[in-house]
């Protein structure tokens, strides 16, 4: 492509679940503008590379994954952090756990409180959710032993939409058996996770159908011919009128190819990529653009400066044999190869059912409400976690344990719960080490460095803790492989330092805020402020880290900037 006179109406950058959101939304409008998705990836389209029992090793592939890490971590002993982005048409949802959590609804109207946007209240959010799904989860799609934990209302869910939302066809016996376990420790049962309430014990929905994971490409499917899709197209930097040094005109790749666009430049390459693309473009801290003498367009010193992330631990039991079929499964190469051709064959089998049910447990912790650093928080934090939907704490259930990937041959009965620190008060940054847009920018999250995340992390596994001490638990429990010492601060605090992941929700990076507003970044409108032509729509605008996992909400940022920039120019009517 060469610098001709325009072809398109909106260049949309990145092909992940916002970017794909939005392209399909303008694309589809009655007026057809002419849209080009631009992804830096491939078409990710092997079909193996969709199997859902292998969804927690996707991630792995060089192909599919741009194998991030943080810096070293501070108040994690110095460690490393993966910080894996999602690469190819699907962006994250190609390589994420794939669930679908919409959150609180409390989280939306903070958001539309502190933006001054009716837009994001759950009562606007939760309808465009319902035109998104295609839900498969009501009535008999759900095993008859799996409804006293699982019976959604229709009339909170989609049944049209071009994502197919579902759950296994079949379901382990061994799941079953730890929600029991956690249901009998006190923990009340959620019907249905995405009623806007997520608190309590639930078996939570995925993006996920027949066996098969389902990413955002799949809202590109029967396009119409305006919508125009360019893929292994890294993006250098956005480009600007030699006339208003502030007007997007278009985009320039990594070869020097210059793509121009007749109304605008949407980047939705995620809280870690869009940030660096604003900086490379010379919108940012005038002191870091300078640093790498990259020419200062507009001095935006927030960009990259409010990086928000969840991470988590794992906690993991040896157990009776008789407790779970997964380790027959990994120790057998023989099933495994079976498995396989019945997947390639008809998606089911054990590669649509080994760890693909998932169950988690959001909750408030009143230790964490009573401790001295709930009590240090602002006053407006502290008022939004005492909302009664927003939880302390989550607990996924069951989930995979590492050793059935890294040592099959001698794998044992394993049952790995997962413990998640959510609205951690952690504000990090991205920032560039080099001009060259081909190198990843630094990514600091700083887990651990605030107070109230530690306090959460303790409370949170000091729960697992108490449920794993008790009889229902202990029962079939022959060892503990993988734990904190004791329930101790110290301990707990000391496990998590250790073993740390990132649960890769990055948030915050480019704020939306108010006109004016210390910190914003782009308006409500998604523009980037005081630019012309130029907005982004990804998670890195979100201006709280919602109390869930984050893959719904890019989603909803996506669909929520097409239906404004449609209004906007009339493309609907």
């Amino acid at each position: 492509m060469g610098s001709e006179a325009p072809d398109y109406s909106i260049i949309v950058v990145g092909a992940g679940p916002a970017g794909c959101a939005l392209a399909s939304r303008l694309a589809r409008c009655a007026k057809h503008p002419k849209v080009l998705l631009v992804e830096a990836g491939g078409k990710n389209d092997d079909r193996e590379m969709k199997i859902d029992a292998e969804k927690w090793v996707h991630r792995m592939q060089p192909a599919q994954s741009w194998g991030y890490e943080t810096v070293p971590q501070e108040h994690l002993a110095g460690n490393v952090v993966p910080y894996d982005r999602g690469k190819g048409l699907g962006g994250s949802s190609s390589i994420n756990f794939s669930l679908w959590n919409i959150g609180p609804k409390d989280d939306y109207d903070e958001t539309a409180r502190l933006l001054g946007d009716e837009e994001w209240k759950w009562d606007n959010a939760h309808e465009r959710f319902k035109k998104l799904e295609s839900f498969h989860g009501l009535g008999s799609d759900i095993p008859r032993k799996f409804k006293d934990y699982l019976d959604p209302l229709p009339k909170d869910h989609g049944t049209s939409g071009l994502l197919n939302i579902g759950f296994p066809a079949v379901w382990e016996q061994c799941h079953k058996e730890i929600i029991d376990i956690f249901a009998a420790s006190g923990h009340e049962k959620n019907l249905d996770l995405n009623s806007g309430n997520p608190l309590g014990l639930s078996v939570t929905a995925a993006t996920a159908y027949r066996g098969t994971r389902v990413t955002a490409a799949d809202l590109l499917q029967d396009a119409p011919k305006n919508l125009e899709i360019l893929t292994n197209t890294q993006v250098a930097r956005v480009i600007f009128s030699p006339d208003d040094p502030l007007k997007t005109t278009g985009i320039e790749t990594i070869d020097g190819d210059i793509i121009l666009a007749t109304h605008e430049v949407i980047l939705s390459a995620g809280s870690l990529d869009t940030a660096k693309l604003l900086l490379l473009s010379g919108i940012g801290d005038a002191a870091q653009l300078s640093k790498f003498n990259i020419p200062i367009r507009l001095d935006l010193p927030y960009i990259g400066k409010g990086l928000k992330d969840h991470h988590f631990t794992t906690l993991t039991w040896n157990r009776a044999s008789h407790s779970t079929t997964r380790h027959t499964y990994y120790r057998d190469r023989s099933l495994q190869a079976a498995a396989r051709k019945q997947w390639t064959t008809d998606q089911t089998g054990p590669l649509s059912e080994i760890a693909c049910v998932a169950a988690v447990a959001f909750f408030k912790s009143d230790a964490v409400y009573s401790s001295e650093e709930f009590r240090a928080l602002p006053e407006d934090r502290k008022a939004h976690l005492l909302k009664p939907t927003v939880p302390t704490s989550e607990i996924y259930l069951n989930g995979p344990s590492l050793e059935h990937f890294t040592s099959p041959e001698t794998a044992e009965p394993l049952l790995t719960l997962f413990v998640f620190v959510l609205d951690n008060e952690n504000t990090g940054t991205v920032t560039l080490q080099s001009s060259d847009p081909k190198i990843p920018a630094l990514f600091d999250p700083k887990f651990f460095s605030h107070p109230f995340g530690r306090r959460q992390a303790i409370e949170g596994t000091r729960e697992v803790l108490r449920v794993a001490q008790g009889e229902a638990f202990q029962k079939d429990t022959t060892g503990v492989l993988s734990a904190p010492k004791s329930s101790s601060d110290e301990d707990i605090l000391q496990y998590w330092r250790e073993t740390t992941c990132s649960t890769w929700h990055m948030t915050g990076t480019v704020k939306m805020g108010k006109e004016g507003e210390e910190g914003t970044c782009v308006d409500t409108d998604f523009r980037v402020v005081g630019t012309k032509g130029l907005r982004v729509a990804d998670c890195s605008v979100l201006p709280i880290s919602p109390n869930a996992h984050t893959q719904a909400a890019a989603y909803l940022t996506g669909i929520m900037a097409g239906d404004k920039i449609a209004a906007e120019y009339g493309w609907d009517d």
